[in-house]
């Protein structure tokens, strides 16, 4: 089965008010490969960007942190007062701890297993101050947890490890954190994906993430770089506004993931959240997932990076009914175009 990057392309017709001039504008359907989701892309689009994502209110922030300070309880002393804690099977102490980070459960879980990680001395970081370091430090944390998972809930089959970075992309703690979940299955929508590339691999007897790393890597259009084991890429049909692919070459599950791994994950993702603060995107969703540790033919860890909306006092929700019912998703910047900016930042 050969790997199809399939598109329709309609022209939208209408008359400036004043002039009469005749407007023409090309829009583009573009269908994922693996599962035919839809992204929609049009041209003018990009001449309203700044309609569609607003100008960060850097004052409303200023604000945000100095009264969100006050009550964190991510913030020390509180977060090791108010935070709950594991079995002493888990981590000995109840939470665990890197060099600067801390990992407790969520008082609200979502998941058999659900866990938050943070800086506890960092009350508000700027995307472009997700530094490699501070993002080693709290991946290696992830992964000695993980490890605990594995060795403590054999049930336990699928991972992810999540961020919502502030509260257009539904953040409810202003602190910088990252979540982990671990359950017996996956959610739907990364179900339908796992199962996809599953059926790929049996088809075609190889992996369509690496045959996508290959496709991407020779045409170049979309391709950004290596960091490490993980290849760095645009998709063809993104699932939201600016979204960045690393996908790793051989890791089937986020179990596999070992220190290397994580420290040049790290790497890769600090780099493109310096290009969502440099473009001025104060708004961001991440998601790293893999297979089920007992289902892994086809399979690949990636991890997805999408920037939301700028945190403003009246920002415009950027998920309405066309991805909501409609199932489509409405993308401002082609992909081709966030590669290029991306680029050069992982040639250095």
């Amino acid at each position: 089965m050969k790997l199809f990057f399939r598109k329709r392309q309609e022209t939208a017709v209408f008359h400036l008010p004043e002039s009469g001039q005749e407007i023409r504008q090309l829009i583009e359907y573009r269908e994922d490969a693996l599962i035919g989701r839809t992204s929609v892309i049009s041209e003018g689009l990009l001449q309203k960007a700044s309609i569609f994502f607003g100008e960060t209110d850097a004052e409303l922030i200023r604000d945000m942190i100095q009264t969100s300070r006050q009550t964190c309880f991510f913030c020390p002393p509180a977060v090791f007062k108010a935070t709950p804690t594991y079995a002493e099977a888990v981590c000995p102490g109840g939470r665990m701890r890197g060099q600067s980070t801390l990992l407790f459960p969520n008082l609200f879980p979502l998941a058999a297993i659900h866990s938050v990680l943070t800086w506890p001395d960092h009350h508000f970081l700027r995307p472009g101050e997700f530094s490699s370091e501070r993002l080693t430090d709290l991946f290696l944390l992830a992964g000695q947890f993980i490890a605990a998972i594995r060795r403590v809930y054999p049930d336990i089959r699928f991972l992810s490890l999540n961020c919502n970075y502030m509260p257009p992309a539904g953040a409810s703690v202003l602190h910088p954190h990252f979540q982990i979940l671990g359950s017996r299955e996956p959610a739907h929508r990364l179900r339908e994906v796992m199962d996809a590339a599953g059926v790929w691999h049996q088809t075609n007897g190889h992996c369509y993430w690496n045959d996508l790393i290959d496709v991407e890597r020779r045409t170049g259009d979309r391709w950004v770089g290596m960091s490490g084991d993980w290849a760095w890429l645009t998709p063809w049909s993104p699932l939201g506004s600016n979204e960045v692919m690393g996908i790793h070459e051989s890791a089937e599950t986020v179990f596999d993931l070992e220190d290397n791994d994580w420290r040049s994950l790290a790497d890769g993702l600090s780099r493109v959240l310096k290009m969502y603060d440099d473009q001025h995107y104060s708004s961001f969703n991440v998601c790293l997932t893999g297979g089920c540790c007992d289902t892994t033919a086809g399979q690949r860890c990636v991890i997805r990076v999408i920037s939301r909306q700028n945190v403003r006092s009246l920002y415009r929700n950027d998920e309405y009914f066309l991805q909501k019912i409609h199932g489509i998703e409405l993308i401002v910047s082609p992909p081709e175009r966030v590669a290029a900016d991306l680029r050069p930042r992982f040639e250095s």
